[in-house]
């Protein structure tokens, strides 16, 4: 089976145009990428699906282990749910600080770094997934 790739040309599709195709790999990985960059009720008709990282994203009185296991259950839940093609998922989330600017001597800007790994088996293949990535969020201020 073929899949669409994003962002999906839906002034093209509606001509007939030849749409760019993905593996199921690729498209799983679009998919979670959408959880992950999706806030609570963004989705229509989906309340549940997307992470609790826009919820706490400029959150200062959060403990990094605590931001990192609510990010991690709430990503678990959401991919259990509303991706089917995965069996088997694991969520890793670890939250770091990084200077974004370390060049300068006078202004120095501190943000955090996400680390986000899913892992999982294809149900249609029963071939091993694997996603990483990684975000910026909440710029802290010194």
């Amino acid at each position: 089976m073929k899949y669409l790739k994003l962002p999906i040309d839906f002034s093209g599709m509606l001509h007939g145009e030849i749409q760019n195709r993905c593996l199921i790999e690729e498209s799983i990985a679009q998919y979670i990428m959408m959880q992950i960059t999706s806030r609570y009720g963004e989705v229509a008709g989906r309340a549940d699906f997307g992470s609790d990282i826009w919820e706490l994203e400029f959150n200062q009185l959060v403990k990094i282990y605590e931001w990192e296991e609510r990010v991690r259950v709430s990503l678990l839940e959401s991919i259990v749910k509303y991706e089917t093609r995965l069996t088997d998922i694991k969520v890793g989330v670890s939250l770091s600080e990084i200077d974004t600017d370390i060049d300068s001597e006078k202004y120095s800007q501190v943000r955090r770094k996400a680390v986000i790994n899913v892992s999982g088996n294809i149900i249609q293949t029963g071939i091993a997934f694997n996603f990483n990535t990684s975000l910026y969020v909440s710029p802290l201020s010194q």
